[in-house]
């Protein structure tokens, strides 16, 4: 079995801002990029094992600065996608009133397990 979570956070650490699991634990240091596995499965099984396994993560985009969100939004998706992840969905959240600003994005993978013969 692959760590989604691992996978992604090795594609996202080129990113040139603070990169954290699942949610930050203060808003201080921003802008900031969290992550975290929404769904892991099994794509395709042979004889009871795994060859290959999908996995989405959520990425979440923070900042104080609403034009930082497509800045950075736009290089996550340029990393992501060329590293095999599919951009599945990306939307800015409306405002909640405490100025940070918010953009969720969506990536899904296919990792093949299976060893070459």
């Amino acid at each position: 079995m692959i760590d989604v979570n691992a996978e992604a956070e090795k594609t996202l650490e080129a990113l040139d801002c603070t990169v954290v699991y699942q949610y930050p634990e203060d808003f201080t240091d921003l802008p900031a990029v969290s992550f975290y596995t929404l769904t892991e499965r099994n794509s395709f099984t042979t004889d009871n094992e795994a060859d290959i396994q999908n996995g989405t993560v959520e990425i979440d985009v923070w900042s104080k600065n609403p034009l930082d969100l497509g800045r950075i939004g736009s290089k996550v998706n340029e990393l992501m996608t060329a590293d095999d992840w599919n951009r599945e969905m990306s939307r800015d959240l409306p405002p909640d009133g405490s100025g940070v600003f918010h953009k969720t994005m969506r990536f899904s993978k296919d990792f093949y397990l299976c060893e070459e013969e």
